[in-house]
């Protein structure tokens, strides 16, 4: 049903491209993240059991996440 409906939606709105439902998960994501919302909400919604698929996933999409725990060290030396 979810199929269908997604295919009909896809159609009425002149969408091409190959996207499935599944993008949208990747979609809502690649969004949370790129926009500071925390690593440990957005597993929690995706439903994964722990942070570690999440960024296993997604570090391109936290790459300041290094250096700025590189100052936060250096700061508390």
């Amino acid at each position: 049903m979810l199929q269908y409906h997604w295919g009909a939606t896809k159609k009425r709105s002149g969408i091409t491209r190959k996207l499935t439902t599944y993008s949208l998960r990747h979609f809502f994501a690649s969004n949370c993240l790129s926009r500071g919302i925390p690593i440990s909400g957005v597993a929690e919604w995706m439903g994964h059991r722990n942070i570690n698929m999440t960024f296993k996933i997604y570090p391109h999409l936290m790459p300041a996440s290094i250096g700025k725990a590189a100052r936060l060290l250096n700061d508390c030396l």
